[in-house]
Parts: C-alpha cells; sequence; structure tokens
C-alpha cells in the first residue's frame, strides 16, 4: 500500500494519545503539553510563527521573550488537546474550578425564557472547556467547527467535539443550517470567531487589519438570540480553568456586535498573552495586507 501521509500523522497521533491516556490525569496534561510545546511545536514551525505575530503586534518585544511565550502557547495548546480527549477528566476538574461572571446570570434568564444563547470566544485557554462547564449545569452545547484537512484526523476530531457537550455541526451549507436552528429553538451554541476569514471585511485586531466573520452577530440578530461572549484561562497549576461570563453584546448591526466582540477578546489576551493561539495567520502577510488595504481603498 502506498505511503498516506495524512493516514500517517494521524495514526501518530492517535499513538500518541492513547499512550498518555494511560497515566494520571494531571501526569497527563503536563506531559503532552511539554511534548507539543518541546517537540511538535519547534518541528512544525509553531514557535516561528507565533515569533512573527508577536513582534508584528509588539514590534518593541525583544526575539527571547516573544521566544517565551510563544513556547507557553504551544505548551497551553497541547495540554488543551489531551484535556478535550479525556472529556470525564475535564469535567470533573471544572466542578472545582471557577465558573461565573457578570453575564452568567443573563445566560440563565435567556434559558428559562426559551430564548437561544449564541456564546462565542476565542483561541484562548482551553477554549473547549466553556461548552464543557456549561454542559456540567445540565444545558448540552452545540458547536461549529471548520473540518480538518487530514479525513483521518477529522473522523475522531468530530466525535471528540460531540463527546465533549453535543452536536457538532461542520462549516457547511447543511452545517450552518443546523447550526442555525438549534439557536432558534432555544439551544446554547458557541463557536470561535478569531480566525481569519478573507471574505469578510476587516476588522482592527491590535491596530491592524483583520478579515474577521460577522456570522456570529448577523445570527444572533436572525434568531434573537442573547450574543454572549465567554473566555476562559488556564489557572497557574497548569490543570484548572477560569470560566468567565461577559455581560451580553446589545443587537445592533453585525459590524458593531463584532467589533465589540474583538475588543473584548483584545482585553483577554492582553492580560494572558500566552494564552492566545498566536500561531494562527490572523493578520495574513504583509503583503496580503496591504492587497487588502489597496482593495478597501478602491472606490
Amino acid at each position: 500500500m502506498a505511503w498516506n501521509a495524512d493516514r500517517t500523522s494521524d495514526a501518530f497521533l492517535r499513538v500518541l494519545i492513547g499512550l498518555a491516556r494511560r497515566v494520571p490525569y494531571k501526569t497527563r496534561v503536563h506531559l503532552f503539553g511539554w511534548l507539543t510545546g518541546w517537540v511538535v511545536a519547534p518541528l512544525a514551525g509553531y514557535i516561528s510563527k507565533a515569533v512573527r505575530n508577536l513582534q508584528l503586534i509588539h514590534p518593541e518585544m525583544s526575539s527571547a521573550e516573544a521566544k517565551r511565550i510563544a513556547r507557553r502557547v504551544s505548551v497551553n495548546f497541547g495540554r488543551s488537546i489531551i484535556e478535550n480527549y479525556s472529556k470525564d477528566d475535564l469535567s470533573e476538574v471544572l466542578k472545582n474550578s471557577t465558573v461565573g461572571g457578570p453575564g452568567l446570570a443573563a445566560f440563565k434568564d435567556a434559558l428559562a425564557e426559551g430564548r437561544g444563547v449564541l456564546a462565542v470566544s476565542g483561541h484562548i485557554g482551553n477554549y473547549e472547556t466553556l461548552r464543557v462547564a456549561i454542559h456540567n449545569m445540565g444545558y448540552p452545547v452545540a458547536a461549529l467547527y471548520r473540518p480538518a484537512k487530514n479525513p483521518y484526523f477529522n473522523e475522531h476530531y468530530k466525535t471528540t467535539m460531540e463527546s465533549l457537550t453535543g452536536p457538532a455541526f461542520a462549516q457547511s451549507r447543511k452545517g450552518v443550517v443546523s447550526f442555525t436552528r438549534h439557536v432558534k429553538n432555544g439551544g446554547v451554541a458557541a463557536m470561535l470567531f478569531d480566525v481569519r476569514a478573507t471574505s469578510y471585511p476587516d476588522i482592527s485586531f491590535f491596530g491592524y487589519p483583520a478579515p474577521t466573520s460577522t456570522f456570529a452577530a448577523e445570527m444572533a440578530m436572525k434568531t434573537g438570540a442573547l450574543l454572549l461572549p465567554i473566555f476562559t484561562h488556564r489557572c497557574e497549576d497548569g490543570i484548572h480553568h477560569d470560566v468567565h461570563f461577559e455581560t451580553p453584546i446589545a443587537h445592533t448591526n453585525p459590524r458593531e456586535m463584532t467589533e465589540e466582540m474583538t475588543r473584548r477578546l483584545e482585553a483577554q489576551i492582553r492580560r494572558f498573552p500566552d494564552q492566545w493561539l498566536w500561531v494562527h495567520d490572523r493578520w495574513g502577510s504583509e503583503d496580503l495586507r496591504a492587497r487588502r488595504a489597496n482593495r478597501s481603498d478602491t472606490p
């Protein structure tokens, strides 16, 4: 049989996860974080990508400091991966973590009234913990996800997403319709909005234009759902998490609402710069940013 890169990388990841799950939970989380931060991330080029983005936003930052933050980002990401493959353990940890904030009452009130809730967040902390924390309260949570390019990995990625809290819908026409229906019927759904979406307009993110989807705001207005930013961060012990329900975002217009979501995320990243996924190609290359700026300036 011909060598298949996707199948091989997926098999390697499955073996790695299988071995990690044989050790106690806390050791597992720390071990997987170390492997990702010190082995996988450098080999995959994640450290250098994160350093470039950090120094784009913080030109005064030294390479040594940027590299330190990039390493911690990669460790956090590795910990998050294995946590999400350890749902029962993560659920127990969250029962002893801080889950609250000024938006929690509005969240419960909306659901009591039969109004759907759309939770929005970014790639900070272990962003999946917000769904598990809500599930611990007794509310199933639907997710909208971007299918992985590796079809073998995507198979168990989707299964893992669904096992965490409830249905997971792919970003496709059919998936979006089902996701929207879930919210319109009074359910809870969660999605991340901080990925580069080139078919949408630029919104300033840390002072640089970043193509940002306004879909969450549009859907909240269409369904009448509560638009609720929820952010998580990892505690110093590396195991526990804080899940923070912010005040809801008022329905005005999609751009204003998305700008407000972005400002909220910026504030979280400033507090926890080593927990946001700086490896994302959020702003694009300098050439791409210039070309988008020229297009937007054209009458």
